[in-house]
Order: C-alpha cells, then structure tokens, then sequence
C-alpha cells in the first residue's frame, strides 16, 4: 500500500490542472470591412462592394442581416446566413443612387456570437453625374443651295463631344442621291470629351432637277446612338421643305401697330413643332419702324412714316430644315387728307417741322411767331373753322433724327406753309433734311435741303383743297427762338 500512493497521488495532481490547448465550442464573428464607402457613383448606374463575415469560432455563426437609412439606395444580396467553423461568407451590397445625394446607411448584423451579438457597419456614397458621351452634329441639314451641274462643292459636317466620356463613332452611312458623297468617313473613330471631328461631304450634281440625301451616324451616346444629317442641293429636288405662310393685311395706317399672323405655315412631313424667324426686310428711307416678335407665330409691325415695308418669315422644322422666305408687302398710307412728314440724316440733332395757316392771307407767316404755328410746343393748335378734323397735329416730334409729321384730317380751304427749323440747341453738323407731303394719300412733292444751325428752311406753300404744293426752297436764319 505504501508504494502505491506516491502514484496515485500524482495522477490526481495531473488530472485536476488546466488544460490551456482545449478551446470552448463557440461562435465567434470577425468582420471587414468596418466602413463600406463606394465613394462617387453616377446616377441610376448601380456599384457593388462586399462585406466579408468570418467565424473564427468552433461552432456554426447564425447571422441576421439588416439595413437602415440611405434612402432606399442600398440593397443586401442576402439577409440571413448559417457560417460553418473557420468559414468566410461574402456579403454583397449593391448602391444604387437615384440622386446627386450623400447617401449614408447603417448595415446591423445580429448572431449567435455571445460576446458581440450585434455588429454594426457604415455605409456611404455620393451620387454624381456620369461620365458619358453626348454627340452633337452642327449643321444637321446641310443645304448646298444650288449648284452648277459638274461643278463640286464641298461643305462640313462638325461632330462634337459635348459630353465627359469617349464618343466612339461606330458607322456614318450615307443614303439618298448619288450627287452627294461622303469624303472623309467618321466611321470606327473615337472622339475626346470637349473635342469634334469634321466630315466632308462633296455635292456634285449631273443636272438642275435637286438632289436630297441624309447620313446616318451611329455611337454610344445613349440619349441619341442615331443622328441623321440631311442632305439637300438644287432645291432638294422631290424633298418637302416646310412652308412659311403669313397672313398678310392690304395696308396699314401711321403710327400704328398691324398684326402679321405665321400660324398657318407648316411642314408636309410633320416634322414639327415650327421655330419662326421673322425679319423686316424693308421699310421707307428714314422709317424708324419695327417689328415686335422675332421668334413666335406672330408679330406687329409698327409703321411710322408712310411708303412700302416688307415683312420675311422662315420657318425652321424639328430636324432643322429652313423654308424658303415668305413675304408680305404692306403700304403704309396716311389716312389724313394733308399728311407732311420731315427726316433727316444726321442723327443725334433735333430738326422741327412747323405747319403754319395764313389767317389773313398776306404770306408772311414766321416760325414760333403766332399761336397758329403748329409745332414741337404747339402740337395741336385750334384753327378755328370747323371743329377738330380741320386743326393740325404734330404726331411725332422726334429729337435724333426723324420722322416727324403733322396732319390735317380735313383741312379747310386755304393756304398752309411747310418750314422746317434746325432747333438743336447745342448746334450741331449740317444736315440734310427730306420733306414729303402727302395730299388725300398720294406723294404730291419730296424735296431736300442741306441746311445749318438754326437754319429755317422755307419748303414751301400747300393750297388746299387743290392739294397741290408751290415750292419755295428759300433758307435764312431764325428770327427768334422760342414757343409763341
């Protein structure tokens, strides 16, 4: 018995020390990375990045996965997993922004591992603008106007990148008229961000009768893989141009707005909306009229001195094919019976016009010199006969460089003297004034006159109800200066 015990006594001594090898059969989580930043994605263009889940433990890792926050941009590939022993799962996180936001969420994985039963991941990431490619063709129709059969001509497409990204030109195909040909091909080519390419194409016609074509250019601009540019020589020959149309009035009064009406205009082959381009393309020497619209369907043109004004409107279709012009030709002509109108040539002086009536019929009649002058501070005197229709007006007094004019609706018969005095109070260049006079709305008398400072021109006498004008031409310096 003695001899066993120092044996036993040993083995209970080993038994009941620590054992630091064995390891508790347990679950235990290990994640990377601790913050998911997909940095700047473009708008409605989806990224991915992983988090990788380990279980480092003995035992089987049971995960819950859940996300909060990021507007909805954020979406896990899965949301629930079972990890074996000394395995690694990849966890796949798509973004997704909708907008230019900073989105942020809050990835929270809960599981079995009993010292870190829940863990928590940040996730963030901005929207921005992609990097893309946007073509853009100037001109898109190219109208060679016309063109000498035999005789070539060449023209320039440019195609630009307006975009941030590589533009890759994959075909440029030509269709339509064999006079037009495409001399350098764009096709297979590659364009910069900010950068363009030309393409030249050659119009060559075998005769008069018009000629229309359109090439067609592919790429990789998602808003438009397909641009056409249309081709058009000689009229365009069976090509539908769209029509400019416009409701032309007969005549128009002074001093006074008329409306043109575009709205009929139209394109055979409905290409539209329209864009409307009107111009005034004429108007009387010395006019100062205008028209109020450039771009609408419609537009007043102000008439301020009588003779001819034309009006031009082109419309322009959705592919960008110009009618042919279209114009209206209106005459302005003076209602009144006595119409006088005065312009001159030299801008920025102040020329006035007088009308004045001898009363007593003697014919020495002087400026600012009786309250029958009819002028700048006079401008509607009463003469006293019959009412208002037979008094003058001075309707537009104008201090750069005209028009003037003064009217009688009716006037009474006697005489009536036109002078013209260059009031400018600073003095001024010599100019040569223009006097019209209009008698029951037909020219009876123009005349000009190089006149100085403060020079009274004497243009000359209206007898009414003849209508007619005895001139006189005569020029001297102003007696006095001044309103009556």
């Amino acid at each position: 018995m003695h001899r066993l015990f120092p044996a036993l006594a040993l083995l209970v001594s080993c038994s009941s020390a620590p054992d630091t090898n064995i390891r508790n059969l347990t679950a235990e989580i290990a994640v990377a990375p601790e913050i998911v930043d997909f940095g700047d994605v473009a708008v409605l263009e989806p990224a991915v990045e992983q988090v990788f889940i380990t279980n480092v433990g003995k035992r089987d890792l049971e995960v819950d996965l859940t996300l909060e926050g990021g507007r909805g941009a954020y979406e896990l590939a899965e949301t629930e997993a079972v990890i074996a022993a000394d395995e690694s799962l990849s966890i796949g996180i798509q973004f997704l922004p909708e907008s230019f936001f900073d989105y942020e969420a809050t990835l929270t994985i809960e599981s079995n591992d009993e010292e870190t039963p829940v863990y928590t991941v940040l996730i963030q990431g901005t929207g921005v603008d992609a990097a893309r490619p946007d073509i853009d063709v100037q001109p898109a129709v190219l109208d060679f106007d016309y063109v000498d059969a035999g005789v070539p001509l060449i023209d320039i497409v440019q195609i630009h990148n307006l975009g941030t990204a590589d533009l890759h030109i994959s075909s440029a195909v030509k269709d339509g008229s064999s006079a037009f040909e495409l001399t350098t091909d764009p096709s297979n080519s590659t364009i910069a961000p900010g950068s363009a390419t030309p393409m030249i194409i050659t119009y060559n016609p075998v005769n008069s009768d018009g000629d229309s074509g359109q090439i067609v250019l592919q790429s990789d601009d998602i808003d438009e893989e397909e641009v056409t540019i249309t081709l058009l020589g000689n009229g365009g020959g069976n090509f539908n141009y769209p029509v400019a149309v416009i409701d032309c009035p007969g005549t128009l009064g002074l001093i006074d707005f008329v409306g043109l009406d575009g709205s009929a205009s139209y394109d055979p082959d409905g290409n539209e909306p329209l864009d409307y381009i009107w111009l005034l393309t004429q108007k009387p020497q010395g006019s100062e009229g205008y028209i109020t619209n450039l771009i609408t369907d419609s537009t007043d043109l102000w008439a301020d001195i009588a003779g001819d004004y034309e009006v031009q409107l082109q419309v322009v279709n959705r592919i960008g094919v110009t009618s042919p012009p279209t114009w209206c030709f209106i005459p302005a002509i003076p209602q009144d019976d006595l119409h006088v109108e005065l312009t001159w040539d030299t801008v920025n002086v102040d020329l006035d016009l007088h009308l004045l009536n001898d009363d007593d019929g003697d014919g020495l009649v002087e400026i600012f010199d009786s309250p029958l002058d009819c002028n700048f501070c006079n401008k509607n005197p009463s003469w006293g006969v019959g009412g208002a229709a037979d008094d003058p007006r001075l309707d537009l007094d104008d201090r750069s460089d005209g028009p003037e004019n003064t009217n009688i609706e009716t006037p009474a018969d006697g005489d009536y003297f036109i002078k013209v005095h260059y009031f400018d109070s600073a003095g001024g260049p010599p100019t040569t004034a223009t006097v019209t006079v209009y008698s029951y709305g037909v020219v009876v008398f123009s005349q000009q006159q190089l006149i100085n400072w403060d020079d009274v021109w004497h243009v000359g006498q209206v007898g009414w109800p003849s209508g007619t004008v005895l001139a006189d031409g005569t020029v001297d310096r102003a007696p006095i200066r001044g309103c009556y």
